[in-house]
């Protein structure tokens, strides 16, 4: 439910956002194209990318969302060094990928056991789809 409702914000902030430059005459100037992290893959293979990157994209200030949520359909496909947070009351582990400045990446495995074989300062490859980010908080589900 907490996965969903972030995701919810991160696309009405996302849509709800009125670009800030405009011309003498008050109308919008046309934006230039945004260079993003990588291009979208071919259809059914997810996005390769780095946490940060994947970070910064989805926090990015006027951000699309829904152009992101075409780019990331079949998923993010990221690696980094895992920190053991806790657990759940299920006894699932809460792992995060920490990132600069506080912000990290929640990783909700899709598979209980799986998320239990990581431990504290491993570092993993996982494909995940992306759950949403604000703040300094990203949530990516459903990881293999």
């Amino acid at each position: 439910m907490l996965r969903t409702a972030l995701l919810s914000l991160v696309l009405i902030t996302a849509c709800s956002k009125k670009d800030d430059k405009s011309t003498a005459g008050g109308t919008a100037a046309p934006a230039a194209a945004e260079k993003t992290t990588e291009p979208a893959p071919k259809a059914g293979a997810p996005v390769k990318t780095t946490p940060t990157a994947l970070f910064d994209e989805f926090t990015k200030p006027g951000v699309d969302g829904m152009a992101l949520l075409d780019k990331y359909h079949d998923g993010a496909t990221i690696s980094g060094k895992v920190s053991v947070k806790g657990h759940e009351e299920d006894g699932k582990p809460i792992l995060w990928i920490e990132l600069d400045g506080g912000r990290h990446i929640d990783l909700g495995y899709k598979d209980v056991e799986k998320a239990k074989a990581v431990k504290d300062g491993d570092t993993v490859t996982v494909t995940c789809q992306v759950g949403g980010a604000m703040d300094k908080l990203m949530q990516v589900i459903d990881c293999v």
